[in-house]
């Protein structure tokens, strides 16, 4: 795969609806395949809303729920990235992202790290992901997904490039955060950092997809992007507002980055490994 189109959906959820979530997502892709997108993303959790909090396990579903059929259906034209709350095959309950395409659904990544701090609380009501795995796609070749919190930890991007995503997808339901000042929100400059930084390191593209509106008392600030394997920015929606931004991935470009320069190519994941087998052998506890 060498090019696509994707469309970004910067989008709200109504909280706990899955029926009209649902709904609404199947609009947004019919558009979206009306207008020759070979992929679309949407938000964390896009399928439920954030804080469902103690409704979680009466919303989680199995990716091969029946209700889901309308979204395998049309994978068949598009491939879709979406969030939702995962029931497990053991019944745990999980913050996923799952991806549809050509009349299949999988659960592609359970969010790992779950923030417990100051407004977030979803280690209360989700179990953590233990896996990270960069899946292929027909229409976007070999990408790598996580959710929000997830990309606040290095070592996920990292894994991910490292076994071949030519393009990082973060699914976020990220809020505005109390801090004092004027202008652009200090959390929408690191998300900024945090994506073009990725992007330049990793020699990859990285899409953050961010939803918008009101939820309870959590206002979400919008600002998806692309960012290119140079780790310049090539389109963002605006602030807090809905938005479809269309992005064209022209996956030569990573070939040219890290021909131009090889330092992802030059990492020693040998070294790597034995030094944190060192560092994770020194700090177990007796």
């Amino acid at each position: 795969m060498l090019h696509a189109t994707m469309r970004i959906a910067q989008t709200g959820s109504v909280l706990a609806n899955f029926s009209e979530n649902l709904e609404r997502h199947c609009l947004i892709i019919e558009d979206a395949v009306r207008d020759g997108a070979d992929a679309i993303a949407f938000p964390e959790l896009s399928l439920t809303g954030y804080n469902v909090q103690d409704a979680a396990q009466d919303i989680a579903m199995h990716i091969e729920d029946a209700r889901l059929d309308p979204l395998r259906e049309l994978s068949r034209k598009i491939c879709i990235i979406c969030g939702g709350i995962e029931l497990s095959d053991d019944y745990g309950v999980y913050n996923s992202a799952f991806m549809f395409e050509d009349g299949r659904g999988e659960s592609i990544h359970r969010k790992i790290y779950l923030p417990t701090y100051g407004m977030f609380e979803e280690l209360r009501y989700f179990s953590a992901g233990q896996h990270i795995r960069a899946v292929d796609s027909k229409r976007l070749g070999r990408i790598g997904v996580a959710i929000c919190e997830d990309f606040w930890h290095v070592s996920v991007p990292y894994l991910l490039a490292q076994q071949g995503a030519k393009m990082l997808v973060a699914l976020m339901s990220s809020p505005l955060r109390m801090s004092p000042g004027s202008g652009k929100p200090a959390i929408v400059s690191q998300w900024e950092t945090i994506a073009e930084t990725y992007a330049f390191l990793f020699s990859t593209y990285v899409a953050c997809v961010n939803r918008t509106g009101n939820e309870d008392s959590f206002t979400y600030w919008g600002n998806s992007s692309l960012t290119g394997p140079d780790g310049r920015l090539i389109a963002v929606a605006p602030l807090f507002r809905e938005e479809f931004l269309d992005v064209k991935l022209d996956f030569t470009e990573v070939k040219r980055t890290r021909l131009h320069s090889s330092h992802f190519l030059d990492e020693d994941l040998r070294l790597f490994a034995s030094e944190l087998r060192h560092i994770v052998k020194k700090n177990r506890p007796d």
